[in-house]
């Protein structure tokens, strides 16, 4: 009976806090806990209302109580962890997510929580961590606003973080490969000061130099990059690359030879070698070089485009033009629009190209062919003496030349006329 009258305080206690009474809440509660010291649930709910009523340490008391009754109880040490974050115990916040994880270890909530301790005490990388685990969590419970809470959270938080040193390497190698070459190097500068002992960053600093024209300097990068990491392939990848930049494309080739009989199978170094080739404007090797590195890297379409200018320099303008909507496609599929207008505007232009070469191509025949027919007809004085000896009869004239092709086939025209004008002549004699 006393049983049922605790619970029936308790349920008049959740009614009283949905109605937003809370004052009459915790009274029911209280009335709950009174009848059933042993009510678990009621000093959970009691202490809830006493924490947005801002009386903490008693929600604190109601949560310890409930967890006396009921170690297990996931919720209270939620709650209470959310209770001392608000006094700003994180210590103690972070032992209580603690327990709830080790009974529930994908808690959204409790999760989310802990990457809030994490962010409280400026442990950044783990805070970001902590919040795509929690928003992978939420997700899985389809609870979408708590899930973009998560991602809101580490993303501002991804903000304040320094870049890595892989982050700054791929900015400095886009920058290269839009010309921005003053501003790699300035990150590159930074970065060594940082990381003095960075093999690819002395490398990449090195082609960088070269293409601003220092090449002793770029050589002394690449050096320092070899000493470093003396197997690295990127690292002599770059030394070709500087030989092709100085001029000398026969000592590049010759590395690039040494570095292929190792690494058969990279697509980079038949491409740089290409480039070397083209230095030498040894056009149709460069395009089998291409063509190689296309073998291995077929989704690259800097490497089409690559080809499709060795191809318009070797005089195949249809194969250049065949290349560029290679690279097209994939820049389209890719959604790099400024790039895909760019290969449709070399599509364009040299597409105008090949139909002004057709068309001079055509002209260049067709006067061929008339000069050949104008050299195989007979002169007029030809034919005016076969006109003469047949009585002006062209019909007959005709019908004559076309019994000799009959007679003596495939033999040029004009020997036609001067056969039946040499037989007509005999006949009179």
């Amino acid at each position: 009976m006393t049983q049922d009258t605790a619970q029936d305080f308790y349920n008049q206690g959740l009614a009283k806090t949905k109605a937003g009474d809370r004052y009459g809440a915790v009274q029911l509660f209280s009335n709950a806990i009174a009848t059933n010291a042993e009510f678990a649930e009621a000093y959970y709910q009691r202490g809830l209302i006493l924490f947005d009523l801002g009386d903490r340490q008693g929600a604190i008391n109601d949560y310890e109580q409930a967890l006396k009754i009921k170690p297990d109880f996931l919720d209270v040490y939620i709650a209470r962890s959310m209770t001392k974050l608000a006094i700003a115990d994180i210590v103690a916040a972070q032992a209580d997510i603690a327990q709830a994880l080790e009974i529930n270890p994908k808690s959204a909530i409790t999760h989310q929580l802990l990457g809030l301790t994490y962010k409280q005490q400026n442990q950044i990388e783990k805070a970001i961590a902590t919040y795509k685990k929690a928003a992978s969590l939420f997700l899985e419970l389809r609870d979408e606003e708590n899930c973009r809470r998560c991602i809101e959270s580490y993303k501002s938080l991804e903000a304040l973080l320094p870049p890595s040193t892989e982050q700054i390497l791929a900015n400095v190698r886009q920058k290269i490969d839009q010309s921005e070459y003053t501003n790699a190097l300035i990150d590159l500068n930074w970065l060594l000061q940082i990381e003095p002992q960075n093999a690819r960053a002395f490398c990449l600093r090195g082609l960088v130099l070269g293409k601003l024209g220092d090449i002793t300097g770029a050589m002394k990068d690449l050096n320092q990059a070899q000493f470093l990491e003396p197997h690295n392939p990127e690292i002599r990848i770059g030394r070709g690359k500087i030989r092709v930049e100085i001029g000398d494309a026969q000592g590049a080739i010759a590395e690039f030879n040494d570095l292929l009989r190792e690494y058969p199978s990279n697509s980079a170094i038949y491409r740089d070698r290409a480039q070397a080739y083209l230095k030498l404007k040894d056009y149709r090797t460069a395009i089998e070089d291409f063509s190689r590195s296309l073998a291995i890297d077929n989704q690259n379409p800097q490497l089409y485009c690559d080809r499709a200018e060795a191809r318009y320099d070797f005089g195949d303008l249809k194969g250049a033009i065949d290349d560029y909507q290679q690279a097209a496609n994939i820049w389209f599929k890719q959604s790099v629009t400024d790039r895909y207008s760019y290969a449709l505007n070399r599509i364009n232009l040299w597409q105008s190209e090949l139909e002004k070469q057709t068309k001079d191509a055509k002209r260049q025949q067709d006067k061929a062919a008339a000069t050949v027919d104008l050299m195989q007809m007979p002169s007029l004085e030809l034919q005016q003496r076969l006109l003469a000896l047949v009585g002006g009869n062209m019909a007959i004239a005709q019908r004559l030349i076309d019994i000799a092709k009959q007679d003596h086939p495939n033999m040029p025209e004009v020997w036609y006329w001067q056969k039946v004008i040499f037989d007509l002549e005999s006949d009179r004699q």
